[in-house]
């Protein structure tokens, strides 16, 4: 049987309104999926071209929406099903896409209003509520066409009482800016950098000092909904340190003004776990021109066990494909992320809905697949040409980085040191491969060569050192770096003569100063070493290491008050040296005589020690081994008991030797070292 037109499209029209009967509307219906799928990027100021925060404004888009919703373009959600359950997610439900579908169909009905809001605040513009802590990135203006740039700015954190970031919303304010890396750097290079380029930021990779606080994600992608940490969660906002922005800048065809915002939200408890980052990635990698399936892998065993709380990987425009997941030890696969239409254009961070716990032995492997190919729409090159690792948009990166939390402290001690020594492995990977493109690069190569030493390999270093102090024979730092892997090789004689090299082209270059004194200390030259220490803190009174060895060097010339006044000094400025100090404080408690002049020096180092770095184990122990060394067995065997009862269950060669020294203390008699 044949129908009409004129039948057809009344058969149509009464469909419709049955639909419409149907109880569908916006504000119970289609308001509470637009809010939830699409307002991230569809709000007013937000990352996408148009609001959809009204009635009106859906209507307006209805039939695309419903389009785009239908084929699943929108809203973009690339984790394949099946890879992972996640917070956040922007993927429609099929019931979500039909309810739209009838919507539309059905007249667009509204309950109550035509102006009728979404039931949300999206006026503001900061999706957490007012920051506590607002910081502006400098203005900056993207050129109309050319080549994507990347852009790193500086942004002080201002100095005041111990913080922690409990949340952070990233304003790009301008669709010119694609994606946004954050990190912190509490060295001044990222600053000196930033200095010496008359623009505003500097170009370029992040320097080295510049990392993820605490092991977490920090940056922003279009969609990225502005992520809430807990109190258990947060990362400590250290005061006078820089927030180092990396920004991915796109021409859209006219000069761009950028000025984005980061909105921090403070909090006062310290987390109660601090999670560990670990990266896959190949810095190797080289796609040859034409290539249309070109993979690259890598992989990771885990040295204990782990719970991953989020994952994010990173690519630029070849890739067509990643997939991370975990091979358990009894050779099960359990997938992590998978991505089958990668688009460098939708990378996102992705929280697992609940935690994935891995067992030690488990590999931790990653997969690319890369299409540089005249077939790839999204290649920029035409012809394609080969492709390597680099930062820039035109060359390719390949990483997955993963958030994990250990069940221990000292668990995550042991995965940070063997996570880090691959890390910096391929990261010496990556910087030659940038040096085979601007050998002349002196931040590379400085880079390079503070790589090599980290990893122990100064003889490489060197290379590297030597290369930027020939291309710079003038410059004091570069002297000063060579003397530190000549000093690495154990080559005195030599790292002396270019410390000599380095104060002589800056008599105030104050770490050059420092490192001449250690070298004469150990050397046994104290009468000269003492000068270069105090020479170092004069030029430089922030100088905390310096001010340490002064201060150790002036106790140990029997001059107490005034080592303890540098070594106090010290702790304020750089609380971390306490671990390097203990070992010299233990010598000062444990390996002289009780109740001499050296155990009164050690009692008010001991004391000081304890005091910057309260409730540490290792500080208490030492306390109450200067106690005991200065004749105090009964306030030796208090302190003693308050170390033992916060020495962790995980350090039991810790407790075992707190125990052995109490029983000491108890029969009168002090801890002295072995000799």
């Amino acid at each position: 049987m044949t129908f009409g037109p004129l039948l057809v499209a009344a058969a149509l029209t009464a469909a419709a309104s049955q639909r419409g009967a149907d109880g569908v509307t916006f504000e119970k219906d289609v308001a509470p999926i637009i809010e939830s799928r699409c307002l991230a990027c569809h709000r007013p100021g937000g990352d996408a071209p148009f609001s959809l925060a009204t009635l009106d404004d859906v209507r307006r888009r209805a039939s695309t929406i419903a389009a785009v919703t239908k084929s699943r373009y929108m809203p973009p959600w690339k984790p394949a099903p099946g890879s992972g359950e996640f917070r956040g997610s922007r993927r429609m439900t099929s019931q979500e896409i039909a309810t739209i579908d009838r919507w539309v169909a059905g007249g667009m009905q509204a309950a109550t209003s035509a102006d009728a809001q979404l039931p949300v605040n999206v006026g503001s513009g900061w999706e957490l509520g007012p920051p506590d802590l607002v910081l502006r990135l400098p203005s900056y203006t993207v050129p109309a066409g050319g080549q994507d740039v990347f852009r790193n700015f500086v942004v002080a954190l201002p100095a005041g009482a111990r913080r922690f970031v409990r949340g952070m919303h990233f304003k790009p304010g301008n669709r010119a800016v694609h994606h946004a890396n954050i990190r912190v750097d509490a060295t001044a290079a990222s600053r000196q950098l930033d200095e010496s380029d008359p623009q505003p930021g500097y170009e370029g990779i992040i320097a080295r000092s510049a990392d993820f606080p605490d092991g977490q994600f920090l940056g922003w992608t279009p969609g990225q909904r502005a992520p809430v940490l807990t109190d258990d969660t947060a990362w400590e906002l250290r005061g006078g340190s820089d927030l180092v922005v990396q920004l991915h800048l796109r021409p859209t065809g006219k000069p761009e003004d950028i000025a984005p915002m980061i909105g921090l939200y403070l909090g006062d408890r310290a987390p109660a776990s601090t999670p560990t980052m670990l990266r896959l990635g190949r810095q190797d990698l080289d796609v040859p021109a034409g290539a249309a399936a070109h993979r690259i892998t890598d992989s990771f065993v885990l040295t204990v066990p782990v719970a991953v709380h989020a994952i994010q990987p990173h690519s630029h425009y070849r890739a067509r494909s990643m997939e991370a997941f975990a091979t358990l030890p009894d050779g099960s696969r359990r997938s992590l992320l998978r991505i089958d239409d990668w688009d460098i254009n939708w990378q996102d961070r992705y929280v697992y809905a609940s935690p994935v716990a891995l067992p030690a032995g488990t590999r931790l492997s990653m997969t690319y697949l890369f299409d540089n190919s005249i077939g790839n729409p999204r290649n920029p090159d035409r012809p394609p040409t080969r492709a390597r690792w680099g930062w820039r948009s035109a060359d390719e990166m390949a990483d997955v980085w993963i958030q994990v939390i250990t069940a221990t402290d000292q668990d995550r001690l042991t995965l940070a040191r063997d996570i880090s020594i691959k890390m910096l492995a391929e990261d010496t990977v990556g910087s030659e491969v940038l040096l085979e493109r601007e050998p002349d690069h002196v931040h590379l190569r400085n880079d390079a060569a503070r790589l090599y030493l980290a990893l122990g390999q100064p003889a490489r270093a060197l290379v590297h050192f030597e290369r930027v102090s020939a291309l710079q024979p003038g410059n004091a730092v570069a002297a000063f770096n060579v003397g530190t892997a000549l000093e690495a090789l154990r080559r005195a004689n030599d790292a002396e003569a270019r410390y000599r090299d380095a104060v002589r082209l800056d008599a105030n270059y104050s770490p050059a100063h420092n490192n001449l004194g250690a070298l004469l200390l150990r050397s046994g030259r104290v009468v000269e070493a003492r000068p270069a220490f105090e020479r170092a803190v004069a030029t430089d009174p922030g100088n905390a290491d310096a001010r340490a060895n002064l201060g150790l060097m002036l106790l140990a010339a029997a001059q107490p008050d005034a080592g303890l006044s540098q070594i106090r000094q010290a702790m304020t400025l750089k609380p971390e040296l306490l671990p390097g100090l203990l070992p010299h404080a233990w010598l000062l408690a444990a390996h002289f005589e009780p109740r001499g002049r050296r155990s009164a020096d050690a009692l008010a180092l001991a004391s000081q020690l304890s005091a910057a770095a309260p409730g540490s184990v290792d500080a208490l122990d030492l306390l109450a081994a200067s106690h005991a060394a200065a004749g105090e067995f009964d306030t030796a065997v208090q302190v003693a008991g308050a170390a033992l009862a916060a020495a962790p269950a995980t350090r039991p060669e810790l407790r075992s030797a707190i125990l052995e020294r109490i029983a000491l203390y108890r029969r009168g008699r002090p801890y002295v070292l072995p000799r």
